[in-house]
C-alpha cells in the first residue's frame, strides 16, 4: 500500500528579471504550501527569473543575468 502525499502547485505573478521580488513571492508560496500540509511544492520553470518556456530564445541572457549564475 502506498503513502499519501500532499502536493502544492502554484502559478505566481512573476516579473522578468525581478529576482528579489520573484524570490520573495516564491518563499511566501513555500510558507503557504507548508502551512497547508504540502510535502512537495512545484512551480513553473524559470520561476526565479520570471520568464516562461516561450522566452527560451533569451535563455543565454537569462542565465548570465540570473543570481544563480554567480
Amino acid at each position: 500500500m502506498g503513502r499519501c502525499v500532499t502536493v502544492a502547485t502554484c502559478s505566481l505573478r512573476q516579473w522578468a528579471l525581478d529576482f528579489e521580488g520573484n524570490t520573495a513571492r516564491i518563499i511566501e508560496s513555500i510558507r503557504q504550501a507548508k502551512a497547508a500540509g504540502a510535502r512537495l511544492r512545484v512551480g513553473p520553470e524559470l520561476e526565479i527569473t520570471g520568464y516562461g518556456c516561450n522566452d527560451r530564445e533569451w535563455l543565454l541572457d537569462i542565465l548570465e543575468a540570473s543570481p544563480a549564475a554567480y
